[in-house]
């Protein structure tokens, strides 16, 4: 319209020619504006669709390799919240938006004293240590965190990355070599004792064949196999801890026979030293899976404890010392091994210690292997191990083996200080 009114107006003072040419020429301006200097509508609209393509395709890409990571990835607000986690996190620990990060993987209901997240808020610094992890179905995990602050566009810190790596193979293996390094060390002593013994015994044995003095011979004999029996029980225990073992099960194994024959084993041993021992096994033990030689080797390293918990107890007014080892089945079917003493007691300042790498009350006359033994035992049967104990009065190990073991198997020890109580399960035999 605007072209035709100046046309229109500019006809009667510009001749036709001239009048044409400008028609002309400005009609190849607008085509020019409109073809050339501006794309087609259609043409914008491809690129735009083909920019949101390559965008989601980045998107999708990075959520693919965020999720396929092996660690646990989580993203944290200041208040804990966890803003984002990797499948892996979701997937192990339960995590949903929003959930705090201390209630879904360490089962607490506060946060965690001296937490590296609250660190890393604070001064924009990443850091790394250890921590232990529980899992939604209680499995623990020692894990290495890092931390990484993430910044917004101010600078300021509007998140923190943590990834947890998952070295709990490599920390067992680590406590292995660690207690192998220390039972080394700790039965070094009890070990130049022994071969003192072994010693003694041969002198003795020699000069009594030379004097041929059949007592001496006697007397020096017995030297000698007590003390290779000492060293004898030493070693296996050390290697039992030491290294890994695949439990032997058998089954229709009777537990009953395995009280009997470690009661003979030491009841006559004891019989000069005013300790006495005794068996308590319940008729109606029905038989079981059980590794028997393991078995064996834990109700002989509690008997053996419970020996020197006697041997050693400093009380004057004791008129003898007693050993007890029962055996009994619950109403669940599960199998229960008890040694009782009323020796010198565990201190209630060191009963967290018990089952803590190589624990022992007898100073340089024990090595702390045998509470390992009975602790990995009952692990490999899927049992518990607890025990009570006051100073003076003496102390019960119970072992609970369950009918039905556990796939992975779980370990569980319960520490109980206090007077002797009678047991939660049905009374043992009488």
């Amino acid at each position: 319209m605007v072209l035709s009114v100046a046309v229109a107006v500019a006809a009667p003072v510009v001749p036709p020619v001239a009048l044409g040419s400008i028609l002309f020429a400005f009609l190849a301006l607008a085509a020019w504006w409109t073809f050339v200097r501006r794309p087609p509508a259609s043409a914008a609209s491809h690129q735009v669709k083909e920019l949101a393509h390559e965008l989601l395709a980045s998107r999708r890409q990075y959520e693919r390799l965020f999720s396929a990571v092996p660690d646990f990835i989580c993203v944290l607000d200041p208040q804990h919240n966890i803003v984002q986690a990797n499948d892996l996190y979701r997937r192990e620990f339960g995590a949903t938006e929003r959930s705090l990060c201390y209630e879904v993987c360490k089962q607490r209901a506060t946060k965690c004293p001296d937490c590296v997240v609250d660190a890393t808020f604070a001064d924009g610094l990443a850091r790394t240590q250890e921590e232990t992890l529980i899992t939604r179905n209680g499995r623990r995990i020692t894990a290495l965190v890092h931390t990484q602050p993430i910044f917004d566009e101010n600078l300021n810190i509007e998140a923190v990355m943590e990834v947890f790596t998952d070295v709990t193979e490599i920390s067992r293996l680590q406590r292995q070599l660690a207690l192998t390094g220390r039972a080394v060390a700790g039965t070094a002593h009890r070990v130049k004792n022994i071969l003192m013994g072994l010693e003694g015994g041969i002198f003795i044995v020699n000069d009594g064949l030379e004097s041929d003095n059949r007592e001496s011979i006697t007397e020096g004999w017995e030297m000698v196999e007590r003390n290779v029996h000492r060293v004898t029980a030493i070693v296996k225990d050390l290697l039992f801890c030491a290294k890994e073992r695949t439990p032997e099960f058998e089954t229709g194994v009777r537990p009953q026979d395995i009280v009997t024959s470690v009661h003979e084993l030491y009841a006559d041993r004891m019989a000069d030293e005013n300790i006495e021992i005794h068996a308590d096994v319940a008729d109606d033990c029905q038989p079981g899976t059980f590794d028997p030689e393991a078995i064996d080797n834990l109700l002989c390293n509690l008997v053996g404890n419970a020996i020197d918990a006697c041997r050693f107890d400093p009380s004057e007014d004791k008129a003898g010392h007693r050993v007890d080892i029962r055996c009994w089945q619950n109403d669940a079917g599960d199998t229960i091994f008890e040694v009782e003493d009323n020796g010198e007691g565990i201190p209630e300042d060191v009963t967290h210690k018990v089952f803590q790498e190589f624990f022992s009350s007898k100073g340089v006359e024990g090595t702390g292997i045998g509470l390992l033994v009975v602790q990995k035992v009952a692990e490999e049967h899927g049992g518990t191990v607890t025990f009570k104990s006051k100073p003076g009065e003496g102390t019960v190990f119970r072992v609970t083996i369950p009918l039905h073991r556990p796939l992975p198997i779980a370990q569980s020890v319960v520490v109980e200080s206090g007077e002797h109580a009678a047991p939660a399960d049905p009374s043992p035999p009488s």
